[in-house]
C-alpha cells in the first residue's frame, strides 16, 4: 500500500536558512554573460531565498511536496519532474520541502530583460514586470534549461555566443508569456536593414578568431543584444551563434584545402576553443570528419 506523502508546514518558530547548500554544478566560473546556471541536490529544506536576479527553477527529479511563501501568500503543491517555478527579483521567497530533489536554477540578471524591454512597442511609461509563477509546465523553458546546463557547466561547446543566444531566447519567452507586457516584445517579422546586416557580417568575418559575442556584435550596430539577435535571425534564418559557427566552418574548409596547418592550429585560427569542439562542429555542419575532408580535397586535386 502506497504511503501518503505528508505536506510540509511552515512554523514561525522554526529557524530558516538564508542560503541553499552549495550547488553540484555552477556556471559562475565560466562567466556566462547575463545568466548563471546552477544544479542543486537538496532535501529537508526550509530556506528563505533573497535573489537579486530573476530565477527560473526547473525540477529535474521528484516528486516533492513543496510549500512556498512570498509576499504574504502561501501556496502548496506536489511538484513533478519538469515543473517550473518563476521567481522575479525582489521580494524574498521561503521554500519548504522534505524529499530529496534535483533542481536546476537559471538566474537571469535584470539588465538582460531590461535591454529587450527597452525596444518594445508598448508605451515607454508602461512598467513591465515579470510575474511569479508556481508549478507551471513549459516544454520550451525546460528545453532551453537543459541546453544551458550542457553549455554552461559541462563543456561550453558552443562558446559564449551560443549561451548568450539561449539566454536571450529565454528572456524573450519570459516576457512574452510570464510578464505584465501585453503587446509582443517586438514585431516578429522585423528585419535588420541591409547596411546593418552587412556591417554585422563583416565584423563576424573579421573577428572569427576572437571571442565573438552577441553583445559585441550588437555594440557595433548601436543595438541592444536581445533585439539584434532576433532581427538577425529573422533576416538570415539563422541565430547569431549558428551563423558564426557556419562562418568558422567555411573558413576552416579553406584552411584545410589550402594549408598544411595541423587540426589544432586550424581550430585556433577559426575561433574554436579546442580541437574536439572544432571537430564536432565541423562534422555536424558537413557530415565529414576534418581529416576525411582534407584527404578528399587532396584526392580531388590529384585527379584534376
Amino acid at each position: 500500500m502506497a504511503t501518503k506523502r505528508r505536506m510540509p508546514t511552515l512554523s514561525p518558530r522554526r529557524p530558516t536558512s538564508v542560503t541553499l547548500p552549495g550547488p553540484l554544478l555552477s556556471s559562475r566560473p565560466y562567466d556566462c554573460l547575463g545568466i548563471v546556471v546552477e544544479l542543486y541536490r537538496i532535501r529537508q529544506v526550509d530556506v528563505v531565498l533573497r535573489a537579486a536576479e530573476h530565477v527560473v527553477s526547473v525540477l529535474l527529479r521528484g516528486p516533492i511536496n513543496l510549500l512556498q511563501s512570498r509576499n504574504g501568500r502561501m501556496s502548496q503543491r506536489t511538484m513533478h519532474a519538469g515543473d517550473i517555478i518563476i521567481t522575479p527579483a525582489g521580494e524574498p521567497k521561503r521554500w519548504c520541502h522534505e524529499e530529496e530533489a534535483e533542481i536546476l536554477m537559471l538566474r537571469l540578471a535584470p539588465p538582460l530583460l531590461e535591454t529587450i524591454i527597452a525596444n518594445r512597442e508598448a508605451p515607454r511609461c508602461e512598467k513591465v514586470e515579470l510575474l511569479d509563477n508556481f508549478g507551471t509546465r513549459d516544454p520550451h523553458i525546460e528545453g532551453l534549461a537543459m541546453r544551458l546546463l550542457v553549455e554552461c557547466t559541462v563543456e561550453n561547446v558552443g562558446g559564449r555566443i551560443y549561451v548568450e543566444s539561449l539566454a536571450n531566447e529565454l528572456a524573450v519567452h519570459l516576457l512574452r508569456y510570464y510578464s505584465t507586457l501585453v503587446r509582443p516584445v517586438k514585431d516578429a517579422t522585423r528585419k535588420l536593414p541591409q547596411y546593418k546586416l552587412r556591417r554585422a557580417i563583416d565584423y563576424i568575418n573579421d573577428n572569427l578568431r576572437g571571442d565573438l559575442t552577441v553583445k559585441k556584435i550588437a555594440e557595433k550596430l548601436s543595438m541592444n543584444p536581445g533585439y539584434f539577435a532576433h532581427t538577425f535571425s529573422q533576416t538570415t534564418g539563422l541565430a547569431p551563434h549558428q551563423y558564426v559557427i557556419e562562418c568558422r566552418v567555411e573558413r576552416a574548409k579553406l584552411l584545410l584545402r589550402e594549408t598544411e596547418l595541423s587540426m589544432a592550429e586550424v581550430a585556433q585560427r577559426v575561433g574554436f576553443s579546442t580541437q574536439s569542439h572544432f571537430s564536432d562542429a565541423f562534422h555536424r555542419s558537413t557530415g565529414l570528419a576534418t581529416s576525411k575532408y582534407r584527404r578528399r580535397d587532396w584526392a580531388a586535386g590529384e585527379r584534376n
